[in-house]
């Protein structure tokens, strides 16, 4: 039974290992599937893509197609339209003449007569116009100016002569003509149809023995004769050149060419450029024949049909329904297309005219039809072409501007901006230099030079006004809704800075109040650098009146210790004189008596002595007796003086000093009362059975270089006081006044380093009092007595 069940565990072991690995292989097989899955369906979307692409492209030419078979049908109807209203314009023609160009074939013949007249040898043009008598006083300057005047005709017809073609006729066979065109044929009136396809003008001025002028319109197309006639018979010589002479000459003494003749011609090819009829009319005539013309003749109704079939074509082809399947809306890759969208299709708004002149182009293409019906169909197949690819860009730009707007139907309005709108991804940026900009301006650092913030203002308004005078008429309208913008924004800078200077101005009113504890926490825009100083200020009147109650308060306390201290020996003499006037008293009473008045007379000594050398010190009208001083050696002298007294107490003195002089210029006597004082205080308030510690150490080097003076030393009763005070006048760390004092030691040994250009700092940690001496190294330089 045993061996049954092993064997039967054994068998459902095996037989779960085998599950388990089947699983295993139906789930890694599942996966297969699904990234197989997976990746045929994204070669399916891009396939499916590309085959839309190219659908679109054929749809779109189909269209193009379709619409240019309606081009012979506008254009036809167009052109007899232009007929019509061409002959109609012939029928009612009137002053539609370019008098300037009138002006310039007049003065022209001119320049042809004189030049005629140089090459036979003749005079010049002052001789040849001007019917005044020699010996006159003002011959020889109306003379000069006729010839000044003609070369400046001569300069002009000479730039106008490459668009004007003229020939000077005096027989069939001496001609002077610059063109190959055969204008001496023209001069009996007979123009061939050649030279007409050439010519848009031709016209032949005839000056008489007399200089009468003679105009003979040989061929015009759009001016009737007796209008160019007339033109011509209102160029007035004498207006011409009297301009220029004035007073100085009379009716009759300028005069004309004399048997002369010259043909002018105007060709087709510079029509634009110079033309008998006005230009004005001219353009008017383009507009009707190219917009009006081709509107009424059905070409509006062609453009927008294909314009609808192409948006249809574009709907079609972004359907779900027909395609079974969700068509992409998302932004293509990183570019965000919404403006250039909705430039193209304001644009396509003004592609009617554009339109036209391609449908104006039949005329040119449709012979290719002609040819595609003989035996050169790859030339009539590229003219075709050539035709169709302005159309194929039209539609093309309009289907993909189309397309980028589709999604909007999708997305939403808001959404669609947020995904495709440039502007809408750089606002941010633009919104933060905005704000950059006006956080310069609005704190301009008056302190600092401006010119980087002013140069942005002047570039910034430059740039505006140029784009506003690129606007023509509309530009004025900028104008105004840009001056109302700099007017609210000047209001609104304007009233910043009056808010600003009022809370300046408040706080300014406070602090004369006498309120220098309050702080100006408001942004003061361009008064920003004053609001620093006036809390410099601030701080400085508050520390000036911090110091002047401390004083104050150490001014009660010198009179009161003063009075203290010289009081108690003043007190203790009287006492005792009053005791040595009993009779009654023992002579050994007397002479302690007498030898406590001594002590008391000394420490009142000693008291005075101390107030005239802080009195001197304050008042800097120490004299000093500078020379070299070994530092070393004079702590050691002092020290040896207190050697008992600090046995005494069971002081110990440790040395830290170099073994070497340390030479310094001091006052030999000043130096010695500072140690002195330093010991006699550490005598005081040391704690007894301690150590003191000095050491002296130099740092830096020459000319910097200076000594470092450290004594050291446990307090016997806690350091409750503040290190800076305790060398002030009358200050006594001892405030019970348990010990003798005055309380000017260490203000006298701080006045006496000060006086010597030295440093004299307490320091205290916990129960360690600690003072620091610094003086600066040197030898004597000039031995003479130096008042500070």
């Amino acid at each position: 039974m045993d061996i049954k069940l092993k064997n039967n565990n054994r068998n459902n072991g095996a037989g779960n290992n085998n599950v388990s690995a089947n699983n295993d292989a139906s789930s890694n097989s599942g996966a297969s599937r699904n990234n197989g899955a997976g990746n045929s369906s994204n070669n399916s979307n891009a396939v499916n893509s590309s085959k839309r692409i190219i659908i679109a492209i054929a749809g779109i030419i189909f269209i193009t197609i379709i619409t240019m078979c309606f081009f012979p049908v506008v254009y036809r109807t167009a052109e007899r339209q232009k007929e019509q209203q061409k002959a109609e314009m012939m029928r009612e023609s009137s002053d539609s003449v370019d008098n300037d160009t009138v002006q310039t074939l007049y003065q022209g013949s001119y320049v042809l007569y004189v030049e005629q007249m140089e090459r036979s040898g003749q005079a010049d043009a002052g001789g040849l116009f001007l019917n005044l008598p020699t010996d006159d006083e003002d011959y020889q300057y109306v003379k000069d100016t006729v010839t000044s005047t003609f070369d400046e005709w001569k300069s002009q017809f000479e730039s106008d002569s490459w668009n004007i073609d003229y020939c000077v006729y005096k027989s069939s066979a001496d001609c002077v003509k610059n063109t190959d065109q055969p204008l001496e044929t023209c001069v009996d009136g007979t123009v061939t149809e050649k030279i007409k396809q050439y010519y848009t003008d031709i016209v032949c001025l005839s000056f008489d023995k007399e200089g009468a002028l003679e105009v003979t319109p040989l061929y015009d197309e759009n001016i009737s004769g007796s209008v160019l006639i007339k033109a011509f018979q209102n160029v007035d010589r004498e207006n011409l050149l009297g301009q220029s002479l004035g007073g100085y000459v009379e009716a009759g003494q300028l005069q004309g060419p004399k048997d002369f003749k010259v043909i002018f011609g105007l060709p087709v090819s510079t029509s634009d450029t110079i033309s008998l009829g006005d230009p004005y009319e001219d353009m008017t005539n383009y507009w009707v024949q190219v917009v009006l013309v081709y509107r009424a003749s059905g070409g509006s109704i062609l453009f927008l049909v294909s314009l609808a079939a192409v948006a249809g074509w574009m709907f079609l082809m972004t359907s779900r329904r027909i395609w079974n399947e969700d068509i992409p809306m998302q932004r293509p890759g990183k570019w965000y297309l919404m403006e250039v969208a909705v430039i193209a299709v304001c644009c396509m708004a003004c592609m009617e005219e554009n339109f036209y002149d391609i449908i104006r182009s039949y005329s040119y293409y449709s012979e290719g039809v002609d040819v595609l019906l003989g035996n050169n169909a790859w030339r009539a197949i590229l003219q075709l072409g050539q035709m169709m690819v302005p159309l194929l860009f039209l539609y093309g730009i309009w289907y993909a501007a189309l397309r980028v707007l589709r999604p909007v139907f999708f997305l939403g309005v808001r959404e669609y901006i947020r995904q495709y709108s440039l502007i809408y991804q750089i606002f941010p940026w633009l919104k933060k230099l905005w704000n950059t900009f006006r956080y310069e301006v609005a704190h301009v650092d008056f302190s600092e030079k401006s010119t980087k913030t002013i140069w942005k203002i002047v570039l910034i308004n430059f740039a505006v006004l140029s784009l506003c005078s690129m606007m023509w008429f509309f530009g004025i309208g900028a104008l105004i809704v840009y001056s109302i913008f700099v007017f609210c924004f000047i209001k609104k800078y304007y009233d910043r800075i009056g808010r600003d200077y009022q809370a300046l101005l408040r706080s300014v009113s406070r602090m004369a109040d006498g309120d220098l504890d309050t702080e100006i926490t408001e942004d003061l825009g361009i008064y920003e650098p004053m609001k620093v100083e006036l809390s410099r200020v601030r701080d400085g009147f508050k520390k000036a009146v911090d110091e002047e109650v401390k004083s104050q308060r150490m001014k009660t306390d010198l009179i009161t210790n003063v009075s203290h201290d010289l009081k108690t020996p003043l007190t203790a003499i009287t006492t005792y004189v009053e005791l040595l006037k009993k009779e009654d008293i023992t002579e050994e009473e007397r002479r302690s008596y007498i030898e406590t008045l001594d002590k008391k007379s000394q420490r009142l000594k000693i008291l005075i002595e101390d107030l005239f050398e802080v009195s001197k010190a304050t008042s800097n009208n120490i004299v000093l007796h500078p020379m070299e001083v070994d530092v070393v050696n004079l702590l050691k002298q002092v020290a040896v003086e207190h050697t008992e007294r600090f046995a005494a107490m069971g002081l110990v003195l440790r040395w830290d000093v170099p073994e070497e002089k340390v030479i310094v210029v001091l006052d030999n006597q000043k130096t010695f009362r500072i140690f002195e004082n330093l010991f006699v205080n550490i005598q005081k308030y040391a704690m007894p059975q301690s150590r003191v510690y000095v050491q002296v150490q130099e740092y830096g080097m020459a000319p910097e270089e200076f000594v470092e003076i450290t004594i050291k030393n446990m307090s016997a009763t806690e350091l409750n006081f503040d290190p800076e005070e305790i060398t002030e006048r009358f200050v006594r760390g001892d405030t019970s006044r348990g010990t003798e004092g005055s309380g000017l030691g260490l203000a006298i040994a701080r006045s006496f380093t000060e006086a010597q250009g030295g440093k004299l700092t307490i320091e205290v940690d916990g129960d360690l009092f600690k003072v620091v001496i610094r003086l600066k190294c040197g030898t004597l330089q000039v031995e003479k007595e130096m008042e500070v």
